[in-house]
């Protein structure tokens, strides 16, 4: 069944008190009618013509266009086949079962590796289809959709009131962006394209990974790296006591203490920056002289003079 929009929450910048602040709000991406896909197609059709009159390459010359540059080449091709066959043959495993939990938990990591690599490997490619006509024909008719069907959800009010002019103007914003994802999802009517690969399935299924993809421990559902060892929201690694409270640790598992900024003399305590003469600068780079506390004056050493004894005979 295909949805007709999906809601996600995202920043938007709000005036307050004369200020803009960043308000998380909820947007909705809504399936375009036939009119606008219409415009859309419209649209494609005029700037591919553009693209191709003026002489850019199409998608079927990107490959003499690489091999020309050595961006690509039959070694490299070897390569990309010989991981691909891999990632085919360790996805076969996993659907078969049959094998160790474990076993099958370390295959699933392997084969989302060689994906990665698989993905890097076809950078360039990918950065030169951008490049060609179908591709940025496809570009701009996938944005105008997109910058015409990004509604606010409570109102349905568009957030983009003049269209693609608008999205080209405010493309790196929040909810620019994760509009853009919802979108693609919507028009391809499906979830994350993570989600759905056999690898992430089986790590989730089994409690290996939690809902965003962190890794687990079966049964306990603490976060550890994929080597096993137990870390923090944070990424440092840490060790539990019986009562379940925590402590940080090294790689090699050996308890870390922790200076806490209290006092003169702590590692943590924040000191002024200083010029290239050595000069403290103040919090907006300008030099601060300190004056110099007056030398207290030395204090006049008092002198004893000896009493003179009187004599009957001084008398």
């Amino acid at each position: 069944i295909m949805k007709d929009k999906r809601v996600f929450k995202a920043l938007d910048l709000v005036e307050i008190d004369g200020k803009l602040d960043a308000v998380e709000k909820e947007f909705a991406v809504v399936r375009p009618n036939l009119q606008l896909l219409n415009e859309a197609n419209k649209l494609r059709s005029k700037i591919f013509t553009q693209l191709f009159e003026a002489g850019t390459m199409l998608r079927q010359q990107v490959d003499t266009h690489l091999k020309d540059r050595n961006i690509w080449n039959e070694k490299l091709q070897a390569e990309y086949d010989a991981i691909q066959s891999e990632v085919i043959e360790d996805t076969q495993k996993l659907e078969r079962g049959g094998i160790k939990l474990n076993d099958a938990r370390q295959i699933a990591i392997d084969i989302a590796e060689k994906r990665q690599t698989l993905v890097s490997m076809l950078v360039d490619r990918s950065d030169l289809d951008n490049l060609t006509c179908e591709g940025q024909a496809d570009n701009e008719r996938f944005n105008f959709l997109f910058a015409n069907c990004l509604v606010y959800n409570d109102t349905g009010e568009k957030v983009y009131p003049n269209g693609l002019e608008d999205y080209m103007k405010n493309t790196s914003t929040d909810v620019a962006i994760k509009g853009a994802t919802e979108f693609y999802y919507l028009m391809s009517n499906s979830e994350s394209l993570d989600d759905q690969l056999p690898e992430n399935k089986f790590l989730k299924k089994f409690n290996f990974v939690d809902d965003q993809m962190r890794f687990t421990e079966r049964g306990t559902g603490r976060l550890i790296t994929k080597e096993g060892k137990y870390i923090d929201e944070n990424g440092f690694y840490i060790a539990y006591n019986a009562d379940d409270t925590t402590y940080h640790v090294d790689i090699d598992g050996n308890k870390v203490e922790h200076k806490v900024a209290s006092g003169e003399g702590s590692d943590n305590e924040f000191t002024p920056f200083l010029d290239e003469d050595g000069t403290p600068l103040d919090e907006e780079g300008n030099p601060v002289f300190l004056e110099e506390e007056p030398k207290p004056k030395p204090k006049r050493k008092r002198t004893t003079k000896k009493a003179t004894k009187t004599t009957e005979a001084d008398a």
